[in-house]
């Protein structure tokens, strides 16, 4: 039997292909969809996801979280009990947006905006079929399946997109494509999975899941609403065209940052929590995590903002270049993204919901009011504001850490500071050393991640770099498997 180590490698692994391949999909349905649609088509879906996202807060209500992170296997009632409860609260909110999408339409001054919420909120019901089959598979460190679910789901809503796009259905080809995206990750999921409801539901079970995944839930609002106001502000404040810029560079910015930390998430948090007893042993895999994960996010964030204009234009068109900024001020932002994963997932793992949800709390009151401060000074202090809080959420996560596993600011400063000036430094040097070539800028481009990459390597072989060295010991491992 495979011993925890391989288990979280394996998940690992098989994780990382299932969220490069469903986000690389994506990336490519973007990059073809940018080139059929208007930037205002993207921002109108970006208005309204706040309320689609705020609305999946409450239909999962935690519950997801409690059924893993439980020291015990959970029951067939527990997981019945939650499965009636995300169909029901599904069917609330569905109504309940149903009522609102004339108000919200008229908050952004856009009437056309009410019929889209309406049928974009049917997502919910959908999803709320997917939660309990998906907490299994993840408590049982099968992200084979979940992987292969992801890159089906994700080809299949990409198809239709385009063909709808190309039919010229505009926004609408960005919410069908949804729709059936959930669609056939719901049917695959159930192919996958053994479980099957029966009419059995306890509110006890709910009772005691609640406890932990309650204060779960309101993290997650409380994370929600934050994540999703930048959007709302710009929507409001300026028009549907700045938010499309904006949630292209976001998107863009997203396709690494994300991976990576849905992949940490996905994968260390039911690690962490099978080590929740033996703190030694967590604090030595939450630094081994921290370092090999970071090893790879810093160094790629720098990249993109030094190749970010030749790079956006290649991939959009150039109609696209006003969103070079927001794309280069939310990789810095994104630099820490991942870091800040894997600290509440050590807080989230040890069950300290009361914890995880003050910090998340207080990490959020200071971010709302630094965006809305921000926000007077124009979109870019808005963004600047947003980049700050991911900085500051950095420093009063490790304070907190410190406390349950010692592994504090300064630790991990140690830990990944080096990584962070070299990724920084290399992405200068490239950058300005670029701006001398008298070649055309996608060839440059092609020189400068060529040259930032064997830079890169360089130094992690002569310094011995020890996330380096980790990777490099998986893959003579895996070579050695094969041979």
């Amino acid at each position: 039997m495979a011993s925890l180590k391989e288990k979280t490698i394996a998940g690992m692994i098989w994780t990382g292909i299932g969220k490069f391949g469903s986000v690389g999909l994506s990336f490519v349905a973007n990059m073809v969809l940018a080139r059929l649609l208007v930037p205002a088509d993207f921002g109108c879906v970006g208005m309204l996801h706040v309320f689609i996202a705020i609305s999946t807060v409450f239909v999962y209500a935690g519950f997801g979280m409690a059924l893993i992170q439980k020291k015990d296997e959970p029951s067939h009632v527990d997981y019945n009990s939650v499965f009636y409860w995300n169909l029901t609260a599904a069917l609330f909110f569905i109504g309940l947006l149903f009522v609102c999408a004339p108000a919200i339409a008229r908050y952004y001054e856009m009437p056309e905006l009410a019929n889209v919420l309406r049928v974009q909120s049917l997502v919910l019901l959908i999803q709320g079929f997917s939660l309990v089959q998906s907490c299994q598979l993840q408590r049982h460190l099968r992200f084979k399946e979940l992987s292969i679910r992801n890159i089906i789901a994700t080809f299949v809503g990409m198809v239709v997109a385009i063909i709808m796009a190309l039919m010229g259905f505009g926004i609408w080809s960005l919410v069908v494509s949804q729709l059936i995206t959930a669609l056939t990750s719901v049917f695959l999921l159930w192919r996958m999975s053994d479980w099957r409801p029966t009419l059995e539901f306890s509110f006890a079970s709910l009772k005691e899941l609640f406890a932990f995944g309650g204060l779960m839930a309101l993290s997650s609002l409380v994370e929600t609403v934050y994540t999703n106001l930048q959007s709302l502000i710009i929507g409001k404040l300026y028009s549907a065209t700045d938010l499309g810029y904006y949630s292209q560079g976001r998107k863009l910015e997203s396709v690494p940052t994300e991976s990576l930390s849905q992949i940490v998430n996905q994968v260390s948090f039911p690690v962490f929590a099978a080590m929740q007893d033996d703190r030694v042993r967590l604090l030595s895999a939450v630094r081994r995590n921290t370092k090999a994960i970071t090893y790879l996010n810093f160094p790629l964030m720098a990249l993109m903002i030094a190749v970010a204009k030749p790079l956006i234009i290649l991939l959009y068109g150039p109609q696209w270049e006003p969103a070079v900024p927001f794309f280069q001020i939310l990789c810095i932002s994104s630099m820490i993204y991942t870091l800040n994963t894997l600290n509440t997932n050590v807080i989230k793992s040890l069950g300290k919901s009361k914890i995880f949800f003050f910090v998340q709390l207080s990490k959020r009151v200071i971010g709302i009011g630094l965006i809305i401060w921000g926000a007077q000074y124009g979109i870019y202090g808005l963004l600047w504001a947003v980049t700050s809080v991911g900085y500051i959420s950095f420093a009063i996560n490790a304070i907190v850490n410190k406390k349950l596993i010692n592994y504090g600011f300064w630790s991990q400063i140690g830990d990944v500071g080096v990584c962070y000036l070299l990724s920084a430094l290399l992405a200068v040097a490239v950058y300005f050393g670029g701006q001398l070539l008298p070649f055309h800028p996608y060839i440059v481009m092609a020189v400068q991640i060529v040259a930032y990459t064997l830079l890169y390597w360089l130094v992690s072989v002569l310094f011995k770099m020890e996330a380096y060295e980790t990777y490099k010991e998986i893959m003579l491992k895996k070579l050695k498997v094969k041979s």
